[in-house]
This record gives structure tokens, sequence and C-alpha cells, in this order.
């Protein structure tokens, strides 16, 4: 396999050109000798009998009456995919935003906003575990490696009544192969890439999958290290004018290299027939050396670099822990019953160089700085997530006319976390008190303590009327609550004795989000569906505004309340229609589906600033108003002839703020950010054999992203340009799994080409 990486929210994307990957695979054994040598023509990417689980039961991606899309394994390789930054332009409806390690906006149907220690609006899964938790500051969603994974789903619309909160626009489940205790297999990849004018990236990654107790019990062990080369230079300023400082020679070439560690371990115990538990562990740990991906605007949004007074750093590592236990049993039509307890250990750190805002704090306590140098100020985040969730479920199986899905939820999330702002130099001046109480001298000390506990009961029952006609209906009842302690000291930290604020805040909400849905086939090869679904995500506190923050005079000016009250949950109602259509025998496939979202009393961060040259930055949370979203998507697939693959697929959003956004200053009618109005993919694979030992294969694929408004995360609007992304693929696959490729790669960005290049094995 070939590694490539995507520059996400860059104007100046570069391209990574990796070398070669060798796997081994045991081959399947059959009754003709001759035929477990010969090579086997790989299937359609898409084809109708692909499974999933969408509806958390095992069904045919056809006859899901909502609209899904899944990436199958073959199609991360070939798409070089090291994790979802990489494929999120290959499925219609989806955006993504980065601000780097750690930090993700999986962004599905226009449903997604700026905000700092909001939850997400998209769910993420891992297998059976929710990694959906309240954003820390600086910290959004993880990044999971997509090594050794069987398939990647992407459910568009609201979830709420099957996966829960924060699946307002939908879900994104990524699907790990499992342990097979019938056979040896093992897979070893390997490259090398460069950037022109940037680092070197390389990999390496490794499975084995080792049956223990032949047919009842299997370990499988997949990981590898990844380093993603960087493109940015570090600029060291002399004086607090930018401008002046650009010429200034880079001090750190390629600062924004990104590495990361993992691992995976999963056990399989096939204990009867009917019973299956499986442990697993998952460990990842990625380190960036710069804090964000970002080209500095100072410098012109194209420039690839970055001033700071401090370097910089983000880190971001977790470990998952799970149980999943399974079990068949013939009563009521037969039904499987599934246990799934998970534990997620993440822990971040963030430094930040906020230098040009608190160094004119520094200056007022101590006089302006030698030569007009300013005082260097990081600022620390850190953070650290625990949470454990539980669900127990039956679902029905058989072909009978009444279907169900009914079970229980309960999540437990601890959150601590904490801000640091510092002086690191202050060039040889005695700090006065209360600044010097403290070594190194603090400007702010923040640390906060964050839990929430949820109940949730869910069903869905789904009825056939007819032989062609269904009915579903779903609800899930949840119940959450939710303490939050923080304190915060100012100028000298604990040691000056500063207080601004020492709280201790409660809040609880309960609820039911429902869905219904009704499809009728008129053929076994067609599905007509209308579907009503909804989503939300849970509320929460806001801490006070106090005088050494912002005086009572700008808070009134500002129309900033003393103390913000709590923000309550939002919610999303989704109206959608909806046709899946297989015809020439199964070898075209014709899915689509338009919507309507209405987004209700959505969260925002309301942001300003205030104190001295506006340094200090006031952030809360509040429930701003509405969203609309309208728009639809397209996917078609052909099989015209064996070993030739072809895919297309669009999707059109329109979504807009329907009232004013006064801290982005964006008027009513603006759309929302990160969100494209037009994505558009084309992509196909043709495979033939060479000779009786070896198979050739070709694939080409473009994808293209329109342009958008970006905010990055953190309320900074600036345009995201369009552009577009070739990958083409020539290849060999040998006796024994021993494939060559040959990768060539394009990309065109900010409406002109950009780069291009060779990837050799």
């Amino acid at each position: 396999m070939i590694r490539y990486h995507r520059l996400a929210g860059a104007c100046l994307p570069c391209l990574l050109f990796a070398g070669p990957s060798f796997a081994q695979n045991d081959i399947p054994r059959t009754s003709n000798p001759s035929e477990s040598i010969k090579p086997k023509l790989t299937a359609a990417i898409e084809s109708d009998d692909i499974i999933v689980t969408a509806q958390k039961r095992s069904q045919t991606l056809q006859e899901v009456p909502a609209s899904v899309t899944t990436l199958s394994a073959e199609l991360l390789q070939r798409l070089n995919a090291l994790d979802f930054s990489r494929i999120a332009d290959a499925v219609p409806g989806v955006a993504f935003a980065t601000t780097g390690l750690g930090n993700s906006q999986y962004i599905i149907r226009g449903i997604g906003g700026v905000g700092f220690v909001q939850s997400p609006t998209t769910g993420v899964y891992l297998d059976e575990t929710p990694l959906q938790t309240r954003a820390l500051r600086g910290f959004s969603q993880p990044d999971p490696q997509l090594f050794d994974v069987e398939r990647v789903e992407i459910l568009r619309g609201p979830q709420g009544v099957l996966f829960g909160s924060s699946t307002m626009g939908g879900l994104v489940r990524l699907v790990t192969n499992q342990p097979d205790a019938s056979r040896i297999s093992a897979l070893g990849t390997a490259s090398v890439a460069s950037i022109t004018d940037g680092g070197t990236s390389w990999d390496a990654k490794a499975m084995l999958n080792l049956p223990i107790v032949p047919n009842k019990l299997a370990l499988r062990v997949s990981g590898g290290f990844v380093r993603q080369g960087g493109w940015i230079d570090d600029l060291r300023p002399t004086t607090g004018n930018l401008t002046e400082n650009a010429g200034t020679s880079a001090v750190r070439k390629d600062v924004n290299w990104i590495t990361t560690g993992s691992v995976r371990a999963a056990l399989r115990w096939n204990a009867t027939p009917s019973l299956t538990i499986t442990p697993s562990l998952i460990w990842q740990d990625g380190y960036g050396n710069a804090d964000r991906p970002h080209s500095d605007v100072t410098f012109g949004k194209r420039a690839r670099l970055k001033a700071r007074y401090e370097d910089t750093f983000a880190r971001d590592k977790f470990v998952i822990g799970s149980i999943l236990i399974e079990n068949r049993f013939d009563a009521l039509g037969g039904f499987r019953l599934s246990s799934n307890s998970s534990y997620l250990d993440r822990r971040n750190r963030l430094l930040f160089d906020v230098t040009a805002f608190d160094s004119p704090i520094v200056e007022n306590l101590v006089g302006p700085g030698p030569g007009g140098k300013l005082f260097p100020t990081p600022l620390k985040d850190y953070g650290r997530t625990r949470q454990f969730t539980q669900e127990v479920r039956a679902v029905s199986e058989g072909n009978g006319p009444l279907q169900y899905v009914v079970g229980a939820f309960y999540r437990d999330l601890h959150q601590d976390s904490g801000r640091t702002i510092t002086v690191a130099d202050l060039f040889g001046v005695i700090a006065p008190l209360p600044l010097g109480a403290s070594s190194p001298p603090v400007i702010q000390d923040t640390a906060v303590r964050f839990s929430e506990s949820e109940i949730a009961a869910f069903g869905e029952l789904t009825y056939a009327l007819t032989p062609k006609v269904k009915v579903a209906a779903g609800a899930r009842a949840f119940s959450y609550r939710q303490r939050e302690a923080s304190r915060r000291y100012g100028i000298g930290g604990v040691q000056g004795g500063d207080l601004a604020y020492d709280y201790d805040e409660r809040n609880r909400e309960s609820g039911v989000t429902p869905r219904f849905t009704l499809s009728y086939q008129p053929t076994s090869d067609a599905t007509i569906y209308a579907s009503y679904s909804q989503g939300f995500r849970t509320g929460g506190v806001n801490a006070p505004v106090t005088d050494d923050i912002c005086s009572a005079a700008e808070r009134r000016a500002a129309g900033i309340p003393d103390t913000p009250p709590p923000y309550g949950s939002d919610r999303t109602d989704n109206y959608e229609l909806g046709a899946k259509t297989s015809l020439w025998g199964g070898r075209l496939r014709i899915n689509g589906a338009a919507y309507a979202i209405e987004w209700k009393d959505y969260q925002q961060a309301f942001q300003t600033a205030c104190g001295i040259n506006n340094a200090t930055t006031i952030s809360f949370t509040v429930n701003a108003g509405r969203v609309r979203s309208r728009g639809g998507e397209l996917e078609v697939s052909l099989s015209p002839m064996a070993g030739l693959s072809l895919h297309a697929g669009g999707s059109f959003t329109d979504a807009t703020y329907r009232n004013d956004v006064p801290n982005l200053l964006l008027p009513a009618g603006s759309r929302v950010l990160d969100v494209p109005r037009w994505l558009w993919n084309v992509r196909g694979s043709y495979e033939a054999p060479i000779t009786d030992s070896i198979t050739g294969n070709l694939f080409a694929a473009a994808r293209h992203v329109g342009a958008s408004n970006s905010g990055f995360g953190e309320g900074e609007v600036l345009p995201r340009p369009a552009y577009t992304l070739v990958d083409a693929t020539a290849g060999v696959r040998m006796r024994g799994g021993v494939s060559v490729e040959l990768f060539v790669t394009c990309q065109w960005a900010c409406n002109s080409p950009r780069m291009w290049a060779l990837k050799i094995p």
C-alpha cells in the first residue's frame, strides 16, 4: 500500500508520495489445488451484498431505508487512507474540518458549529465504542488510524434513537477486522514519502491473526508507526510588529510534523456455538510539533510561514478497553443479545503561543521589553477524559413480519482540564508582586472538573404491513445530569491569591427522541422510503465573567452578562425522502436522498475580547437560534463487466444560519462554516489476470470539494477555496498476496494546479 496525506484546511496542500508495501495472507484452501493459487478477481468495490450494521442489525446496504455509504477495506487502501481526513471528501454530504492533531470536526448534512467546549454534532464509533465526548479547549474528537479496518460506514441524518446524543447530523462508524480462529494470516506494509519543499514522511504497519484453539479462540494484533512530514516554517519575530518581521529568517523548518503510534489487540472466544466473547484493547499516541497546521495570514493566505514567539506542540493519546459478549437465543422467533462495555481514557496536551495578545498585560506591570521585544507568553492547555459506556440490546433474527431492536445505555463521563498562561522570559526584569509570586510568573491559571452521567432506553419496531410495505417507529428516552466545578486565578496564579472565581454548578435534563420510517418495495430490486428522525446533544453550564477579566462597563457595552446562564440541549429534525435501486442483475445501483433539516436552539460560542489591548478573550456558550439545511445526495455504482467497477457520487448542501451570529460577524442567511455547497467524486477500478499467477489492476479517482468559509474550530472566519484531488494507480498482485503498485497523485487547489508526482514502490 502507498500512503498519501492531504493538508486539511490549507490553501497550499502538499502531497506525500510513498514507497513499497508487502502483504502475505493465507490463501483459502479449495478442493482443487490449482484453484488455491489462481488469482482471484476482486469484486466491485461497491456491491449489493455489502453488509452494514447501520440499524444495529446485519443488513445488506440496499435494504436499509436510510442514506448510508460504506467504504470497503480495498477502497481505503486505494485512497491511501491514514485517517478519516483522507476519505471524508469521498463521501457525499460529509465535510471535515481540523485545526490539527486531536481536534477534528465531522460535519454531515451541514450540521456543524464553532465552539470550545461543546459536544460534537456527529457521532464517531469505533466498533461498539462511542468516541464522541464534550470537547475540551484545543481538542475535540480523536482521529483513529485506519489500519486493519474492515469498512467505514457513514450514516447521514440524525441517529438519536439507536446511537444517542451527539449524532445530530449523522454517524461515522469504523468497523475493524475481528480475530479469525479458522486460519493464520499476516499483513505488513511500509512506505516512505516526501513533500515538495517540505519534510519526509514514512510509516510501517503490521497485523498478525493467530488461532490459539482452532475454530474456538483467536488473537489478532495490529499496529504501526506513522510520521507525517511538515510543510510550514516557523519564524521567530523580534518585535511586536509582525509585518516588520516578514523577512525574519526561519528558525525551524517544516515544524508541523506529526507522529502517531498505535496498537490494537483483540481476542475472540467462540465459547459455544451461540456464545462469543471478544475483549479488545486499543492504544494510540500522537504528537504534533506545532499547535495547528495553518499558515499565518500576516504573510498572506498562501504563505507557508507561521510567526511564533514560542515553540508549540500538541499531544493526544488514548486507550480504549472493551468487551463484547454476544449470545443467540431461539426463543421469540430467534434473537441476539449483546452486551458491550467500553472504557475510554484520553489525555491531551497543547502549547499555544499567545504572546501577541498577552505581552501587553505583562508590559502594563513591568514596562516595555528591551528593544521593543514582546514578552513571550505560552498558553498551556491540558485535559483528561475518562468515559465508561455500557449498552445491552436485543435484536430480532429471522424473517417474520415483526422485527425489533430494544436496549438500554449508560454513560459516565469525567473530564479534568485546565489552562495556564505564563511568562517564559522577562529579559532580566524582576517581576513585581503579584506577578512575581510564582515561578515562572503566571498570568492566568484555570482548572475545570466536569462530570456527566446519562441513562437511556431505546427501541425500534419494524412491521411489514404487506410484503412490500414496512413501517418502523422508534424512540429513545434519555436523562442526564451534569456537574461542573471551576476556579480561576489571575496575575500570580495560586501563589498570588488573585482568585477570579470559584464556582460549582449543576445541570440536568431529560427527553425523548423519536424516529418514524415508511418504506415501499415495488420490486425486490427497489426501495422507496420516507422518514422523520431527530437528533440531540446535551447542554452545559458557563463560567462567570469577573471584573479582572472584563470590567462591568465593558461587559455592559458588549452585552455580556455577569453570569452567563446554563445552555440547554439542542436538536435537529430531519425530513427525508430516498430511493435505492438495483438494475441489470445488480450490476447497476442508484441510491439517492433529499432532506430538510431544522436545527433548533443550536449551541454557539458567544465570543468577544476586552481588557488591556483587547488581550482577554471572553467565550461562553448560548442557545443562539436556528440553522436550516436543505440538500440531497446521489450515488451511482456500475459493474458492466467482470473486474470493472465504476462509481460516481455527489451532494448539494445549503446550510444557513437563520439569525445573526454577532461574534462571527455573520448576518442571518450566512452559510454554516466549513460546509461546501457542492461535493462530487468519481472513481473506477479494473482488475484482470495477466498470467496464472499474476493479476493486474488499474484504479483512478477524482474528488471535488467546493469553496466554503472556515472557522478552523475557533471562530476565525476565513475563506477556504475549492479543491480537487486526483489519484491513479497501476499495479500487479502476485501469488501469495505480494503486490507492487505505481501511484500518481495530483491536486488542484485555489483553482490552479498545484502539484503532481510519481509514487514508485
